[in-house]
């Protein structure tokens, strides 16, 4: 009981999240030139991919956010949240890592990579593994689920 519980908040936090990660990069919708700035400022990518990311990453957020609230296709969506978290982790930690002072751009603006972002983050990476893990253990009720 205890574990459908947990497996429950994880999904619904993890997906409110998400949603409100994406929209907070699109509305108002000078937010999306800031986060344009922001994922630029991490010097990671080329320009053609730092455009490509900044237009559909705020999107697939709120649809991945969405997939893991309503629960369709959890095992799927579980492992592609955590997959999606532990590549946001791994960005933030070699922007860190290099002494490169850039923006998270993760709930919005104004917050650098610190210390506590990559271990708020870590956190979110511990409960996206833990909802992966859970949905692939447990057997689906219906083949919507799995």
């Amino acid at each position: 009981m205890t574990g459908r519980v947990l497996h429950w908040l994880c999904r619904l936090a993890l997906g409110a999240l998400f949603v409100y990660a994406g929209f907070s990069k699109l509305y108002p919708p000078d937010h999306q030139f800031l986060f344009e700035m922001a994922v630029s400022a991490y010097q990671l990518l080329p320009v053609w991919g730092v455009i490509v990311v900044a237009r559909t990453l705020p999107w697939f957020e709120i649809a991945l956010g969405l997939v893991l609230i309503l629960g369709w296709k959890l095992r799927y969506s579980s492992v592609l949240t955590a997959l999606i978290v532990g590549g946001f982790i791994t960005a933030m930690a070699i922007t860190y890592a290099r002494g490169i002072e850039a923006d998270c751009g993760c709930f919005g603006f104004g917050e650098p990579i610190s210390p506590f972002t990559l271990a708020r983050d870590s956190l979110l990476l511990v409960m996206a593994v833990y909802l992966a893990a859970y949905a692939w253990r447990v057997r689906p009720t219906t083949p919507a689920a799995a």
